[in-house]
């Protein structure tokens, strides 16, 4: 590993946290950062899956550094309230297990292990000598099992953390509810704008994504404040055979030309929920979180997005407040699903 010492403190930090979450320290950057980090596919039960890191880098910048990556083969105490194992975040460092090591670069691929739902999901684990049988993960508030993974630009204070969700299937249910289950559940795809635009005097701008050949910044004001509005696809209610995207209760078997090679809708899905309490597999809406980052200026809200409730909206806005000095300026946005899923786009302007 190529990390500074001061790595260690970075850890140390992280675990006294309450709850930490993932790579969601919101404020203006000054220098490159890790902002958010996305498998593909999102979801997997097995095989290889591609890992890639948002590396945010000012406009002014004169360096893009290639983060380092590891995969946690270790399931953290069941005590512990962080969502990786102590034992992976100091194995990180130095490089040794039960962290394993990735490599280098923007995109790693990382192979899942095969006993990952086992690790990390409703499949109890193998006792170790001299101890009971463990007990199973729980799932998350959609039903969902996570294999982490770690990341770390070099001579950075402290990692990002990432997670694969995990298809394991459900627990706790009738043969019946496997199965139908099993029938109406489509696996996880990421989020991604569709688009940003700039709203001034009631009139929308189209702002171009970075990067974008060709395509000048936008300019803006210096102190002008203006309102930024990100919007994602439209996600159908019900699965329609043939309208190129793979919804909940298609297959491959059933609707090749959607769902053969994926094509999930990039905005809020409809999924299949094993309802624990009902005993009934019930059919429920993404909720979509955007996170935003700014080189510059100061945006309104560090977070924005939609609950399940407002699942058929498919845009969220926040202002931004230009800085008052002429130069480059950049605006991150993330967006982020309830399943684990992440997409994201940057934008750049020109403050005259």
């Amino acid at each position: 590993m190529r990390l500074r010492k001061s790595f260690l403190a970075g850890v140390s930090l992280l675990l006294s946290a309450c709850v930490p979450e993932f790579d969601d320290d919101l404020s203006v950057l000054r220098e490159p950062r890790i902002l958010a980090l996305q498998s593909e596919p999102a979801e997997a039960a097995e095989g290889t899956v591609r890992l890639t890191a948002l590396v945010a880098v000012p406009p002014d910048s004169l360096e893009s550094p290639s983060p380092d990556w590891a995969l946690c083969l270790e399931r953290k105490p069941l005590t512990e309230l962080g969502p990786v194992s102590p034992r992976c975040l100091a194995a990180f460092a130095s490089g040794g297990p039960p962290s394993l090591p990735l490599g280098a670069g923007t995109h790693v691929s990382a192979t899942l292990p095969a006993d990952a739902c086992r690790l990390f999901g409703p499949i109890r684990p193998e006792p170790k000598p001299g101890e009971p049988a463990g007990r199973p993960v729980d799932p998350d508030s959609t039903g969902g099992y996570y294999q982490p993974f770690i990341s770390a630009l070099p001579g950075t204070d402290g990692p990002a953390l990432g997670a694969v969700r995990l298809a394991c299937g459900i627990e706790g249910a009738l043969q019946a509810q496997i199965v139908e289950f099993n029938s109406r559940y489509v696996a996880n795809g990421n989020p991604a704008p569709a688009a940003f635009e700039l709203v001034r005097d009631g009139e929308s701008i189209a702002i171009p994504a970075d990067p974008l050949d060709g395509a000048a910044p936008t300019e803006v004001a210096a102190g002008e404040r203006v309102q930024l509005r990100v919007t994602w696809p439209a996600c159908p209610r019900e699965a329609q055979c043939g309208d190129a995207i793979c919804s909940e209760g298609e297959s491959a078997s059933t609707c090749a030309e959607d769902c053969t090679g994926g094509n999930a809708c990039a905005g809020a899905e409809s999924y299949a929920w094993f309802d624990p309490d009902a005993k009934a597999v019930v059919s429920r809406r993404e909720s979509l979180r955007v996170s935003w980052f700014s080189s510059s200026g100061q945006l309104a809200e560090e977070r924005t997005g939609r609950s399940e409730s407002e699942a058929d909206v498919n845009f969220s806005e926040n202002a931004w407040r230009a800085p008052r000095t002429s130069g480059g300026a950049r605006i991150w946005v993330i967006v982020r699903d309830d399943r684990g899923g992440v997409g994201w786009q940057s934008h750049t302007f020109e403050v005259r």
